[in-house]
């Protein structure tokens, strides 16, 4: 999955201990005024949430990590 030409291979979670995987397409996101977009990340214990990419940071490694 790509946002722009940057690749997000995986989600990491606030604390940095949890990653987990984006499972479909990005969706614009619905915070009026934002131009970020929804990833859809199922963690390891099957919840899937719906995290902004504009609350992510991107790593040199290719994964994201939530703010």
């Amino acid at each position: 999955m790509k946002i722009r030409d940057m690749e997000i291979r995986s989600v990491r979670s606030r604390n940095g201990k949890t990653t987990g995987r984006p499972t479909g397409g990005l969706h614009p996101c619905t915070l009026e005024g934002c131009r970020g977009s929804r990833v859809a990340v199922r963690w390891p214990n099957g919840q899937i949430t719906f995290p902004c990419t504009r609350g992510m940071n991107a790593t040199k490694r290719g994964d994201w990590r939530i703010r």
